[in-house]
């Protein structure tokens, strides 16, 4: 699903919820070189980051479908896809501020 051409839309919701919920979410870092990421979103923003990430972890899972063979399987977890998710979201809300 392309983002709408209201550009105050970003995966189906609001910049500013987006944004505001961005503010409760942090990384860590660990030994290994891979990163945690965490969030404590007040209710009032958490719905719609969360139907943000679904909608674009839905978009990245029509990608993936083309991409799935018999001998490789699927070309990510959905744990993986899930913060690939995560991190397109961020990168499509934060552009063009």
């Amino acid at each position: 699903m392309a983002d709408e051409t209201d550009s105050d839309l970003v995966a189906g919701e609001h910049r500013d919820d987006l944004l505001r919920a961005l503010t409760y979410v942090s990384t860590e870092s660990l030994s290994d070189g891979s990163y945690v990421v965490n969030g404590d979103l007040p209710p009032e923003v958490a719905p719609p980051f969360i139907r943000a990430i679904m909608r674009v972890e839905a978009e990245l899972l029509l990608h993936d479908a083309e991409f799935v063979t018999i001998d490789e399987g699927e070309p990510r977890t959905p744990e993986e896809r899930r913060a690939d998710a995560f991190l397109a979201l961020a990168l499509r809300v934060t552009d063009s501020l």
